[in-house]
């Protein structure tokens, strides 16, 4: 505790801007407030309400300040200081000064309306360019001299401008510009925490926010990642540009967070790419953002990449948290991690140049939705790759062309309404994922079924008696498959006790592709709706059948 000390302190909003060597963390959130909030926020300064105490580390190395709690309102004082037409419109400002201008007018026995006298104030007053330049007599005086006609020339006196410039500084000054200050002294790696523990509550940060501080430990390589890495760095050019504040932005250590918005930014570079993203916030820019190294970003989202990461790990777009887990686990050392995250980028752009060329060939387009574009991608993926993330391996493999072909079949997508109405929900999605890794399972199944037979190896076989039906198999795979599917196929209900464990914390079927303590299954099987955790070996295998078989009343006998 003695480390961590707390000063409370005030100042002016001036001086904070002015004075205060403001830096802007590597943890910090990415988003600025769109316009509705910050006149808020300033409509609240102007009525005389605090808006909160502004919290910053002081780095006494460098004698700046680290913004922890108040960037999004430090930023919208800097806009509105600076240029306050980019927050409020002139024609609000205009009706905020009408009647006293109308008041300057007749005091100064002045031959003009305020009608004429406006268009000289709107150019002053969209002018504006600098912070706290309003102050500034010059400026508004230069606008007069510029001009020749006889409105302009009642002002060539410098004491009618001054006066003016009174009115329409008094329009734009914050007269309670008192805030508060929270200054953090203490060791500088527990600023994450900080951050995050002060923020969790606030309804403005996304789950990408909190991830952003939360995983600044889960380091990469960025020679090895070199493509993600210079991409994040392209996009942290552009957040620089979106913040007006007079502060430093720091890059930091390259890890997993930043990898994912770096290969979110290659996929917002590919101009084709709103073939395959169709939805709402895939949103193209109107001016595309150009680069000096002659990079061109097309659109914007920060997300995609993010939902394909969770996705192709965990087969379900809101699983980013435990993919991440599943990829930094204790036995993977940062080497080994950079290298599988390497392969999996490259296998999600390759697939999308992929999914270009074939999309670029249809007249039929992807349906306005988030999971469908998800699915074809994922689809195109998985029927290209074998990757296993617990080992963290990637091998291209020969193309399972029943599921290429499957998620490809956009015409029949769109005529079965899928990802729209009520099957716009995450859970058809899932569903339709489940069926992937199904087709995947089934084809893998079959490979081993082949090779056992080419190789001329005779395998012992699985067998088990169901209502005096011999149901046998050769593999694990085949058996539990064979299992299931007769179930269903024959109405024998058993979703009544779904999740079954067969052992402690060992379950052998489940709803979705996890155990009841959250942790995956190691070796899962889809059949229709259900997730299946198999065991090793054949011996195995068979006792939890039949365990389960008897749970569920059906009646069953070990065959010889």
């Amino acid at each position: 505790m003695e480390n961590k000390v707390f000063i409370l302190d005030q100042t002016t909003i001036k001086k904070l801007l002015t004075i205060y060597k403001l830096v802007i963390p590597d943890f910090q959130r990415n988003f600025v407030w769109k316009q509705a909030k910050k006149q808020q926020l300033l409509e609240s300064l102007f009525r005389g309400f605090p808006i909160g105490a502004i919290t910053l580390y002081e780095d006494d190395n460098n004698k700046g300040y680290y913004i922890i709690d108040g960037l999004q309102r430090i930023n919208t004082l800097n806009q509105y200081l600076s240029r306050p037409a980019t927050v409020i419109p002139f024609n609000r400002f205009c009706v905020k000064i009408e009647e006293d201008i109308q008041f300057f007018i007749e005091e100064y026995e002045l031959t003009i309306s305020f009608s004429q006298l406006k268009k000289y104030i709107k150019k002053w007053y969209e002018k504006l360019s600098s912070l706290y330049e309003f102050e500034k007599v010059s400026v508004l005086f230069n606008v007069f001299s510029n001009e020749k006609d006889s409105i302009a020339k009642q002002f060539c006196d410098l004491e009618i401008v001054e006066a003016l410039l009174d009115v329409l500084k008094s329009k734009i000054e914050i007269v309670h510009d008192d805030i508060a200050l929270i200054i953090y002294k203490g060791d500088k790696n527990e600023l994450p925490d900080l951050f995050k523990n002060i923020n969790t509550g606030s309804v403005a940060l996304s789950q990408y926010e909190i991830l952003q501080s939360v995983w600044n430990e889960y380091l990469l390589d960025k020679e090895v990642l070199r493509d993600t890495y210079e991409a994040f760095n392209r996009e942290l050019d552009s957040i620089r540009d979106d913040y007006e504040i007079d502060a430093i932005k720091e890059a930091g250590q390259f890890d997993i967070f930043k990898n994912i918005v770096g290969l979110n930014h290659i996929i917002c570079s590919n101009e084709k790419v709103n073939l395959v993203f169709r939805f709402s916030s895939f949103k193209k820019l109107v001016k595309p953002i150009e680069y000096s190294d002659n990079y061109v970003k097309f659109y914007e989202n920060d997300s995609i990449a993010f939902e394909l990461y969770s996705t192709i790990l965990c087969g379900s777009s809101n699983q980013i948290v435990k993919a991440i887990d599943l990829i930094y686990n204790s036995t993977n050392d940062k080497n080994k991690i950079s290298q599988f995250v390497n392969l999996l980028n490259k296998a999600i752009i390759k697939s999308i140049d992929i999914a270009i060329l074939e999309l670029d060939n249809r007249t039929s387009k992807m349906i306005e939705s988030k999971y469908h574009s998800l699915y074809v991608l994922v689809g195109i993926i998985l029927s290209n790759y074998e990757i296993d993330v617990r080992k963290l391996s990637i091998e291209e493999n020969k193309k399972s062309k029943k599921m290429f072909d499957e998620v490809l079949k956009i015409e029949q997508h769109i005529k079965n309404k899928w990802f729209v109405d009520e099957n716009r929900q995450m859970g058809f999605f899932n569903i339709k994922i489940g069926e992937l890794v199904d087709i995947k399972s089934r084809e893998r199944m079959i490979n081993e079924e082949n090779d056992e037979t080419s190789s001329n190896t005779t395998k012992e076989k699985m067998a088990i008696r169901i209502n005096g039906e011999i149901i046998c198999a050769s593999t694990v795979k085949e058996f539990y498959s064979k299992i299931f599917l007769y179930l269903i196929e024959n109405n024998i209900n058993f979703d009544n006790i779904v999740p079954y464990a067969t052992g402690n914390k060992r379950y052998l079927i489940n709803w979705k592709n996890e155990h009841v303590n959250g942790n995956i299954f190691i070796s899962p099987l889809v059949v229709k709706n259900y997730y299946i955790e198999t065991h090793k070996s054949k011996n195995g295998a068979i006792q939890d059948v039949y365990k389960f078989l008897k749970e569920i009343n059906v009646n069953v006998e070990y065959a010889k």
